[in-house]
């Protein structure tokens, strides 16, 4: 995938530019940015900001990368450890492929600088690869940040799309869970369950008790 979308700022602009590929069998997915005008406001300091403003011409360059095995052994455990953490929590996680990001960005004729992270929440959308789609999924990304794993849950559940909300970029795991996997799920259902015997109970003493008042006024009768 190759995408440049251009956004106007004062009387400068920024091209930001999505490249994807895949280490897969599997084509990448395409990625996209909810609100482009906020990606850029919060990639770029205000000095920066004001030189686009000026007029001059920048870019952010977003490279993703996917695959479906991740080659380093000791970051492997540390998936694995971080998965199992939040799997005591919410119920069983799937892993589905690893995301690898590279951003960069760039105004005028300066070089390039990277960049890990940006000054406010952006939405990221990714579409989900066709055979990890199953009706009633949901999605999360395990986020290695630098160590520590955030788990960032699908922010607008959809079938086909998956949307986070996040401030830092940096590679990450997509994980699935069935409906049948999740503990949330069960304990939600354990409870509905017990408030339907509390209701049913409450509804038999009511019952008892408009007898028995009853039986009291024929006998005073």
């Amino acid at each position: 995938m190759h995408e440049v979308t251009h956004i106007s700022y004062g009387n400068g602009g920024v091209d930001v530019v999505l490249d994807s590929s895949s280490q897969t069998l599997v084509a990448a997915p395409n990625f996209r940015f909810g609100d482009y005008t906020t990606l850029v406001s919060s990639c770029f300091t205000p000095k920066e900001l004001d030189r686009i403003s000026e007029g001059n011409s920048a870019e952010i360059t977003f490279y993703f990368a996917v695959t479906d095995e991740i080659e380093d052994e000791l970051l492997k455990t540390q998936y694995r450890e971080a998965i199992e953490q939040n799997e005591a929590v919410i119920g069983n996680l799937n892993e589905g492929i690893l995301i690898d990001v590279d951003v960069k960005k760039t105004i005028g004729n300066d070089a390039p600088t990277d960049i890990l992270s940006c000054a406010d929440d952006v939405e990221l959308q990714m579409d989900i690869p066709l055979f990890l789609i199953k009706e009633n999924r949901s999605y999360f990304v395990l986020a290695d940040k630098g160590g520590e794993f955030v788990l960032l849950p699908d922010s607008t559940p959809d079938a086909d799309v998956l949307t986070v909300k996040t401030h830092s970029f940096v590679p990450g795991i997509l994980l699935y869970q069935d409906p049948k996997e999740s503990l949330l799920e069960k304990e939600d259902s354990i409870f509905r369950i017990e408030m339907r015997h509390v209701l049913l109970g409450g509804i038999v003493l009511l019952i008892v008790l408009w007898v028995f008042i009853d039986y009291l006024h024929k006998k005073s009768n």
